[in-house]
């Protein structure tokens, strides 16, 4: 049995696998496993008869599947990529080469910072282990500079 070139729907599972060159089981799962929008009646169960637009179909198809071998249609064909598009592709790489290459420079220089940051914590913290209240031994020989001890001397 032929499908009705002029219908432009699909009313039962075999005319759906048909259109679609698959099993009717193989459909069946789609639509359970795959989402492919059949349409039953209200109320209906889920044996009940399926109606599908060609349409919806098509645009689900288009969504899920991709065509086999597009590529290799176009090799065999003889088309190659414009020079457009290979200097888009050219320009995108380059784009991301020094992208990459910044990220790694800043990357090199948190490193360092942290680094030095820990570096003089330690520090710090060995100093202030050693004398913790201690003033600098310049502070200390200085005499104290007050407003009174100028006056008495």
């Amino acid at each position: 049995m032929n499908l009705p070139e002029e219908s432009a729907v699909l009313s039962s599972w075999k005319d759906i696998a048909r259109y679609m060159g698959k099993g009717v089981r193989t459909v069946q799962r789609w639509e359970h496993h795959l989402g492919l929008p059949v349409r039953r009646p209200n109320g209906a169960s889920h044996k009940s008869a399926v109606l599908l637009d060609r349409s919806d179909l098509d645009a689900w198809l288009a969504t899920r599947f991709s065509p086999r071998g597009a590529g290799k249609d176009l090799a065999a064909k003889g088309a190659e990529p414009s020079d457009s598009a290979r200097n888009t592709l050219r320009e995108g790489i380059r784009t991301a080469r020094a992208l990459r290459d910044a990220n790694h420079a800043l990357t090199q220089e948190i490193y360092e910072s942290i680094r030095l940051l820990a570096e003089r914590c330690d520090r710090l913290t060995n100093h202030a282990l050693e004398v913790p209240w201690s003033l600098p031994d310049s502070a200390a020989q200085r005499p104290p500079t007050h407003p009174e001890s100028k006056r008495i001397a």
